[in-house]
C-alpha cells in the first residue's frame, strides 16, 4: 500500500511540475489580433519552411514569401491544401521537416489531440516554433452536417500536459473572466464585440472584478494562443 500511495504522490508531483512550468503571459488579452501579427511575423523571418495547419494564419500570408508556408488539412478542396494528411495519424511528412507550426483553432476539431500534438512535435525541428489556439470556454461550434466536428476543450492544466515535450511553453490568454462569460451567450462576439471591440470587454471584466473583489483572472477565459518551442 505504501509503495502505492509513494508512486500517486510522484505523479501528482511531476503533474504540478509540468503545469508549473508552463507561463501565462495576459499582456495581450484584448489585443490578440497585435499578438498574432508579432508571432506570425517572427516565423515568417525566422523559419524555411512553415507548416500551417488546417490554413490557420491565412489572413496573415502577406508576412510570408512565395512557397514559405505549406498547408494541411485531413479533405481536399479546390486548390487547398497543398499536403493531405491527418495530424492524429500523420503518414506523409518525415520527422524534423518544419521550422514553424501554426495550428489555430485546429486542436479542438481533431478525435485524438494526444497524438496530433506528439506528431506536430515530430515534424518540427530542433528549436522549432509553435504557434496555435485552443478554446477553453467557448461554445460548440460544428455544423449540423458535421463536415467537421467539436470534440474538446482546453484548460491551462490540460494544454501543460499535452505540450510536456517542448522545453518552453507561453500561454496568451483571450479575453477575462467576466467577457468570456458574455461571450458564451449567442450573438456577442458577432452583433456586440465586433461593433465596441475589446475595450468593451476591458470595462466588463474590470467592473466584475471590482464587484465581486476578485481579479479579472487568466484561469477562466475565452481561450489560449500557445507559443512553445521545441527545444
Amino acid at each position: 500500500m505504501s509503495e502505492s500511495r509513494n508512486l500517486a504522490t510522484q505523479t501528482n508531483e511531476a503533474l504540478k511540475a509540468i503545469i508549473q512550468r508552463v507561463k501565462i503571459d495576459a499582456s495581450y488579452i484584448y489585443t490578440t489580433d497585435t499578438l498574432l501579427d508579432e508571432k506570425v511575423h517572427f516565423l515568417a523571418a525566422h523559419c524555411t519552411r512553415v507548416l500551417d495547419v488546417g490554413k490557420s494564419s491565412r489572413h496573415r500570408y502577406q508576412f510570408f514569401t512565395a512557397g514559405q508556408v505549406v498547408t494541411m488539412d485531413i479533405n481536399q478542396f479546390d486548390n487547398y491544401p497543398d499536403i493531405v494528411d491527418d495530424i492524429c495519424n500523420i503518414q506523409s511528412i518525415p520527422f524534423d521537416s518544419f521550422e514553424g507550426v501554426i495550428c489555430m483553432a485546429v486542436l479542438e476539431h481533431v478525435y485524438d489531440p494526444v497524438n496530433a500534438v506528439k506528431n506536430l512535435f515530430a515534424i518540427l525541428k530542433p528549436g522549432g516554433y509553435f504557434l496555435g489556439y485552443v478554446p477553453f470556454l467557448y461554445p460548440y461550434h460544428a455544423p449540423k452536417t458535421l463536415v467537421y466536428q467539436d470534440f474538446y476543450r482546453f484548460t491551462r492544466d490540460g494544454i501543460a500536459y499535452l505540450f510536456r515535450d517542448f522545453g518552453d511553453v507561453t500561454l496568451y490568454p483571450c479575453r477575462g473572466r467576466y467577457s468570456t462569460i458574455l461571450n458564451l451567450l449567442g450573438g456577442w462576439k458577432a452583433r456586440i464585440e465586433r461593433r465596441f471591440g475589446q475595450r468593451l470587454n476591458r470595462w466588463i471584466d474590470r467592473m466584475g472584478s471590482f464587484l465581486r473583489s476578485s481579479e479579472p483572472g487568466t484561469l477562466q477565459v475565452s481561450g489560449y494562443y500557445i507559443w512553445a518551442i521545441k527545444q
